[in-house]
């Protein structure tokens, strides 16, 4: 993770944000948030059966 120095300058430039800039940019993050949940439900979907039934049958 990038780690951001707090200067002046640095809260200058995040108070000049606009909000529109600040919802565009949530809505980026969140809908890559999902891409990213959707991606990891679809790979482990297939063996997700399995282990439950490995998961049964050492019980």
């Amino acid at each position: 993770m990038k780690t951001m120095e707090l200067t002046q300058t640095t809260v200058a430039k995040f108070d000049s944000m606009t909000m529109a800039t600040r919802v565009n940019n949530f809505k980026k993050t969140a809908k890559k948030i999902l891409k990213a949940t959707w991606r990891f439900l679809i790979v482990i979907s297939p063996a997700y059966p399995q282990y439950v039934e490995s998961q049964k049958r050492m019980a």
